[in-house]
């Protein structure tokens, strides 16, 4: 529009000169103004052109870059999927062999007396299996992998059973569990990826402190299943359940606890 303007000036301003020989002096200032005013808009509209290019290249390699994370994060991510088939067959293979010797009767009773203590509303103890259940949403704040200071307490006493001459013939296997609900909120993203990295983590905080409280980290393992392992369905729509959200924690003779060789090269 402007271009068009500018050379319909000067197209009057030759035709003035052509047709007269000679151009009115406001005429011909008129015109000069006109043409001072149009240079000037063009510079600004140059200069913000540049700008745009400026901001439109860094807009690119922004997308670039985000390009690039996010590939890695998929190769990541398909990197430790690959691993829990192997990781499903341990712990089918550690669930199968928890029931097969019983817990000294001195020591179940003892985990037995605590979990009655502490309330079903938080831990659970399955007598049969030797199994201590955690309710996540107890242990832990949404998406967070900090053991709660109420449920630390809990974890410290069930470590000084464990500490007992009576349990000294036994491990411990720490596995962390999930629902389905997908991690959303980028902060939690950051620390943990997908659920699988959440249950993991979980397990880690559990073992830290069943570790800084006395039980030799020769006796404990830990393992994420993310939501792969529910025991319930949970509610469609991703809506979750809570009782899939849990910390397990078998109670197992020493030396049972053993990893293959696949299993731990793919993890």
């Amino acid at each position: 529009m402007k271009s068009g303007w500018i050379a319909g000036s000067l197209f009057t301003l030759i035709s003035l000169i052509t047709l007269s020989g000679c151009v009115p002096k406001n005429q011909y200032d008129k015109c000069v103004r006109h043409n001072e005013e149009a240079n000037r808009r063009i510079e600004e509209l140059l200069a913000q052109q540049q700008n745009w290019n400026l901001e439109m290249e860094k807009y690119k390699q922004e997308c670039d870059l985000l390009r690039e994370l996010q590939t890695a994060d998929k190769n990541k991510i398909k990197a430790l999927e690959a691993s829990l088939e192997a990781k499903k067959a341990l712990i089918d293979q550690l669930s199968s062999q928890v029931g097969r010797t019983a817990l000294p009767l001195e020591l179940s009773n003892a985990l037995s007396d605590w979990a009655q203590k502490v309330g079903s509303d938080m831990v659970t103890y399955d007598e049969k299996n030797g199994v201590v259940r955690f309710k996540s949403d107890l242990l832990f704040a949404k998406g967070e992998d900090t053991v709660q200071p109420e449920a630390r307490l809990q974890l410290e006493a069930f470590s000084a059973i464990m500490n007992s001459a009576v349990a000294s013939g036994f491990d411990v296997l720490i596995v962390g569990h999930t629902d389905d609900i997908p991690i959303l909120k980028p902060d939690t993203l950051v620390k943990h990826p997908t659920n699988w990295h959440l249950s993991a983590h979980r397990a880690i905080s559990v073992e830290n402190i069943l570790a800084s409280s006395g039980i030799k980290p020769t006796r404990l393992a830990i393992m994420g299943m993310g939501e792969f392992r529910p025991v319930e369905p949970n509610a469609a729509n991703n809506r979750g359940n809570p009782l899939n959200r849990r910390v397990e924690i078998y109670i197992v003779p020493a030396g049972q606890i053993h990893i293959s060789s696949s299993a731990a090269s793919s993890s």
